[in-house]
């Protein structure tokens, strides 16, 4: 994943206050019309885009602004002819997409001598296809639109071998099972704040550009389903997990993903942020459905938000090729707490489960995972030799078999959450990597209390989280830019339970403290016999036995009833192919068997 992060809060005069004062209304004011959201969503767009004219080396993106607004077109020519995209191609489906991006825009408007480079370059360079959903999405999205762009050239003339017709229903054939696939059982790549750039680059582009009505469609709806999806999501800009895939450090330093620079731009929230990965999106005449920012900006109640995903496609070991993924997510104005059901769902940067709140911005979160890794995990997704794996990833995902990462599956994690309360449980086989569980705690918490109780108290401010670790711990503290704490377990048969609320919910962090001094869990922590009883500051009673019984209020929680959406904005059958939004009295329908949108 490249990184297209400029900066945070840049200061132009004139564009710059208005920005931050649109940001702060989005959050804390009543909703804005469709005229002033669009007027304050031009704002926003233009500040992204406005960074190019400043830039000393705006390179590629520099002549994609320009042609976009029709000016400066001989500066835009030079640029791309001296960018390295041109001189120098390199970056697979990362180069593919910007550089069609940018003759799309410049077409017709670009000398011959711009337009003669671009097409030699689709015909010289051989960008390799990818092994993850995201790129496919960009590779089949960025070549769909050149082979529509240059018909009927033979062979060839093409990087791969294959003719324009025969690129273009290879693409097509793929974005049309992807779309399907995503609408019946779930996104692969599902809730990444790093990832959701590339799918909304891609989709972008054919919204934009495909010629064909069909594809330009698709790539319009899928718009609306990964933003819809993300607003549901979304507190201040950040993502609430769990997540398939996140980096470090903004796994505990949410606002640094790429998808904060979308909550911005389309949601007003969060930011201001510049970032090239919405440069694509700026500049595009796609506008967002005023239902989805309602969605992603009322936080005016609590809610619950099940999703069902699915597993990245398993090559070994597993019978079923795509099994689902369970995500719970409780949503309040002051914060968010996530979960997926646990073990392997995604191999390298699995988030399982975290709180993120809006205090103390950018380390603005606490959770914990088993950092897990082994060949195994990498052969049950990926097709080359078990025994090279690990060095293959570490190469380019250093972390991986480090045992202080904060990213990570795990075959000995699992979780239960009902609403603001979360259980998580290991039942860990001596001798595997790791034989220990960590938590991330910050340092700019406002309290950090271990309790006589056994519960650890947090203030973040308006804010209180307590965890209860079940078993002996130690802390501590990280070498990192911001000195963190981390607690460390090596119990084997271990877990903790997890309490959040607020200042409305509850009253004063004195008073969440007395509550939890009331509730302790009760746990047999044996191995193969790991489980937990526990009554939640809500009177709900969860019993929890590793691996998969959850019972709720003496009822058994069955995962598989899940949706692919259930919430009270967003509704999805499993295989319906159609999403659902609901805001008050309205409704949009997003049907992707019609290829149609209702309102």
């Amino acid at each position: 994943m490249f990184n297209f992060q400029f900066s945070i809060m840049k200061h132009y005069a004139g564009v710059f206050p208005l920005l931050l004062i649109a940001s702060f209304c989005s959050l804390y004011s009543e909703h804005q019309s469709r005229d002033e959201y669009l007027k304050a969503y031009e704002q926003r767009a233009r500040y992204e885009t406005i960074l190019y004219d400043t830039m000393q080396n705006p390179g590629i993106y520099g002549a994609t602004v320009r042609y976009a607004e029709n000016r400066d077109l001989a500066v835009a020519d030079s640029l791309l002819l001296n960018c390295s995209q041109i001189k120098h191609p390199q970056g697979d489906m990362f180069w593919m997409y910007p550089v069609i991006g940018t003759y799309l825009h410049g077409k017709g408007k670009m000398s011959a001598a711009a337009a003669a480079a671009v097409r030699n370059a689709w015909k010289t360079y051989a960008p390799y296809r990818g092994d993850t959903e995201n790129h496919w999405a960009m590779y089949y999205a960025s070549l769909y639109l050149a082979a529509e762009q240059w018909r009927n050239l033979p062979g060839s003339e093409w990087f791969n071998g294959k003719s324009s017709e025969e690129n273009l229903n290879d693409a097509k054939e793929y974005l049309i099972h992807w779309i399907h696939i995503t609408t019946t059982i779930g996104q692969g790549e599902f809730d990444s704040p790093d990832y959701l750039p590339e799918y909304m680059n891609a989709m972008t582009l054919l919204a934009e550009f495909a010629k064909d009505p069909a594809m330009k469609q698709r790539g319009k709806m899928m718009l609306d389903y990964l933003l819809a999806d993300f607003a549901v999501d979304e507190l201040g800009g950040e993502y609430i997990g769990g997540f398939s895939r996140i980096y470090q450090p903004a796994v505990y330093k949410p606002w640094l993903s790429g998808a904060s620079a979308f909550a911005y731009l389309y949601f007003g929230t969060g930011g201001p942020v510049q970032s090239g990965w919405t440069l694509l999106s700026a500049l595009s005449d796609y506008r967002l459905p005023q239902i989805i920012y309602d969605i992603a900006t009322d936080r005016s109640h609590p809610f619950v938000n099940k999703e069902r995903k699915r597993i990245r496609n398993i090559l070994r070991y597993r019978k079923e090729m795509n099994p689902p993924v369970y995500k719970y997510s409780y949503i309040t104005k002051d914060y968010g707490i996530g979960s997926l059901q646990g073990g392997i769902l995604q191999p390298i940067q699995q988030h399982t489960w975290g709180v993120r709140y809006l205090y103390g911005k950018p380390t603005s979160t606490i959770f914990g995972l088993h950092p897990y890794w082994s060949g195994y995990e990498l052969a049950m997704f990926f097709p080359e030799e078990r025994k090279t794996m690990i060095a293959d990833v570490v190469s380019s995902k250093g972390t991986y078999n480090k045992d202080d990462k904060w990213t990570s599956s795990s075959p000995y994690e699992r979780t239960f959450q009902h609403k603001n309360t979360v259980i998580v449980l290991y039942d860990i086989s001596p001798g595997t990597t790791s034989e220990h569980i960590d938590g991330f705690f910050p340092k700019n918490l406002q309290r950090r209390i271990v309790d006589p109780s056994g519960w650890i108290m947090c203030k973040a401010g308006d804010t209180y989280i307590g965890w209860y670790p079940l078993q002996e711990y130690r802390w501590m503290q990280l070498k990192d830019d911001e000195d963190n704490f981390r607690l460390r377990s090596y119990k084997l048969q271990n877990g903790y339970v997890v309490e959040v609320r607020s200042k409305d919910e509850v009253g004063s962090f004195e008073k969440f403290g007395m509550m939890l001094r009331k509730h302790l869990p009760t746990a047999v922590l044996k191995p193969g016999a790991v489980s937990v009883k526990y009554t939640t500051l809500r009177g709900d009673r969860m019993f929890f036995a590793f691996p998969r019984t959850r019972m709720l209020n003496g009822k058994e929680v069955n995962l598989g009833s899940y949706k692919l959406f259930d919430s009270p904005f967003a509704h999805a059958d499993v295989g319906s192919e159609k999403l659902t939004l609901t805001y008050k009295n309205r409704k949009m329908v997003l049907d992707f068997k019609k290829l149609s949108i209702t309102k």
